[in-house]
């Protein structure tokens, strides 16, 4: 049985992904975290949570509609693709600005058809336009215009199977790359409470001189509150530094953080349809207007990236036909350089 076969046609009601499911994701894991295989029992300890990543992120997948056909032609009958791109020629431009699709087809020499994740920002802006109300034409009414900025097209394969099964186990390399970016930032803050000990010990050593201790033989200022103040900042500090556990232990932290993000992917993944109705303007077309707009449901998803952001995401084929000659992308480009 194929793998994607095991992996998507699985009936839902099974928890556990199989045994090569949960390899390939380990393969990938390591990947990007060489070090957890240091941890005690580490591949015991992630199985389990890499079979629930993997089946939360196969029904994600699944649920996300079929591939729509980008392509200039089926512009003007698909309401979908006139709310994504302003013109025919928009989608021409795209494809052409994508180097991996360019890639991929110029690796693949016999395909016509290559199948592509198209990701975008959805951008609502409320402005002022016309509107028919109650049959009549009203200006400077306040509207909500609906645009799709930074489209790009990055994660290619062969079949639109392939391109899912890819989508599954990219799901849990982002988890994993998650992980590592929290983990850093306890390392970082680690070293921001030991190089504020350090501070903590030469004031502790400054009043000794001015008095605190012994010193009160040969100096006559008084400075317990100051005493008091950095004991209480050096015990903040020690505890601080306790919760973060010891460098020795800085492998299995990895290890802990990874496993805990893993075993609830929906804290940090999701996949949001939301349907609009839009007229040919991308206004969108309040429930109860007079007003003639068609219906597209955008499938938003929220991923645990740097900045943290919600992109519009879909399945589409592109044809070979459709890639514009090489070059094209920035034909006029100079007459943007000052």
């Amino acid at each position: 049985m194929k793998l994607f076969d095991r992996l998507f046609n699985r009936r839902a009601s099974e928890p556990q992904a199989s045994r090569e499911d949960v390899r390939q994701a380990l393969e990938r894991i390591v990947a990007i975290a060489p070090q957890v295989r240091l941890a005690s029992r580490f591949e015991a300890r992630l199985a389990p949570v890499i079979g629930k990543t993997l089946g939360f992120a196969r029904e994600l997948v699944c649920a996300l509609p079929p591939p729509r056909d980008a392509t200039p032609g089926a512009w003007a009958g698909d309401p979908h693709l006139r709310a994504m791109f302003a013109t025919p020629e928009d989608i021409v431009s795209v494809i052409g600005q994508s180097n991996e699709v360019r890639g991929w087809f110029d690796e693949h020499f016999t395909a016509d058809h290559v199948h592509a994740v198209l990701s975008s920002r959805m951008i609502e802006r409320r402005v002022l336009g016309s509107a028919l109300e109650g049959g009549v034409m009203r200006a400077d009414v306040a509207r909500t215009t609906i645009g799709f900025e930074d489209k790009r097209m990055r994660i290619c394969a062969e079949t639109d199977d392939a391109l899912r099964r890819d989508i599954v186990l990219r799901m849990v390399e982002q988890l994993t790359l998650e992980a590592m970016a929290r983990f850093t930032a306890q390392e970082a803050r680690r070293e921001a409470l030991n190089e504020e000990r350090a501070l903590l010990s030469a004031r502790m050593q400054m009043l000794g001189r001015r008095g605190t201790g012994m010193g009160g033989l040969v100096s006559s200022v008084g400075t317990s509150g100051d005493m008091a103040r950095l004991q209480r900042d050096v015990a903040e500090n020690e505890a601080a530094l306790a919760a973060l556990g010891s460098r020795a232990q800085a492998v299995d932290v990895q290890l802990r953080t990874l496993v805990d993000l893993l075993a609830e992917p929906a804290a940090l993944i999701s996949v949001t349809p939301r349907t609009l109705c839009i007229n040919q303007m991308n206004l969108l077309v309040e429930e109860g207007s007079d007003e003639c707009g068609a219906e597209v449901t955008i499938q938003l998803a929220r991923m645990p990236m740097q900045p943290q952001q919600t992109r519009a995401v879909e399945f589409v084929r592109i044809a070979r036909r459709d890639m514009p000659p090489a070059g094209t992308a920035l034909d006029g480009a100079e007459h943007w350089v000052l």
